[in-house]
């Protein structure tokens, strides 16, 4: 009986798990179909654009600049922050830059990746005098408490986050809801060379049995950026909804 009764369960949960296997796979493709169109249209960067810059706003000559962490260095995502946040700085002298980029406790400051975004700084012309470190900051929200023990004042004066155009949104929100009040951000956009990118296939030789492509840029970069940006831009949307659900924007 109990053999009967073990087999039978497992027989409906088999069932059960297929079924959900099935339409797990459904909707997997569903949204891959999705995503595949999408990619051919302009929709992808425009929810790029737009969570760098809905939330970014902001009409003061900023006190203090805070470059918020990213990967170490070199890295794409801490030359372009370091590379926007020297401009800014040029443009309105007298500021002080905050590196945000968490270190191992038994690192040296100077073998730490938050030295070397500021050796870059000082390079790009920026006073070493200025420039100052958060190191314990793993993520936005502990990035924003631990400035405010490092200096307190930071919530009541002009600051400038710089961060990747899709972390935008959700950085200056976070900050904002741990009390900055005056508070806005420049997102460092990559930029697209002037070059004329298409070409001749027949120039180039080869096997003439594939089409040419060089005469469009669509399927060569575009289709494939578009693809990157959503992927992107998805795990920022669902970064944002956790921080709202944990109650930090």
């Amino acid at each position: 009986m109990f053999v009967e009764e073990l087999f039978n369960f497992m027989k409906i949960n088999k069932s059960f798990f297929s079924l959900v296997a099935k339409r797990f796979l459904l909707a997997a493709g569903v949204l891959f179909v999705f995503m595949i169109v999408f990619a051919f249209t302009t929709g992808p960067f425009y929810l790029y654009y737009w969570l760098g810059k809905s939330n970014s706003e902001y009409h003061f000559s900023p006190k203090h600049i805070i470059i918020l962490g990213g990967a170490g260095y070199p890295s794409s995502t801490a030359l372009m922050r370091s590379y926007y946040a020297a401009a800014l700085y040029k443009k309105n002298g007298s500021c002080d830059i905050y590196v945000c980029q968490p270190s191992a406790e038994n690192v040296l400051l100077a073998n730490s990746d938050a030295y070397k975004i500021a050796s870059d700084l000082i390079t790009r012309g920026v006073d070493s005098t200025r420039i100052f470190y958060e190191l314990k900051g793993s993520n936005t929200r502990e990035e924003a408490l631990s400035l405010l023990t490092i200096n307190p004042q930071l919530k009541n004066e002009c600051c400038v986050l710089v961060t990747s155009p899709e972390h935008m949104k959700r950085a200056v929100a976070t900050f904002r809801h741990a009390s900055f009040k005056k508070m806005g951000g420049e997102p460092a956009f990559d930029l697209c060379g002037p070059a004329d990118l298409l070409y001749n296939d027949k120039d180039l030789g080869g096997r003439k049995c594939l089409p040419g492509l060089g005469g469009e840029t669509q399927f060569r970069y575009q289709f494939w950026n578009h693809f990157v940006y959503q992927i992107i831009c998805y795990r920022e949307l669902f970064a944002f909804g956790w921080y709202w659900l944990r109650g930090w924007i």
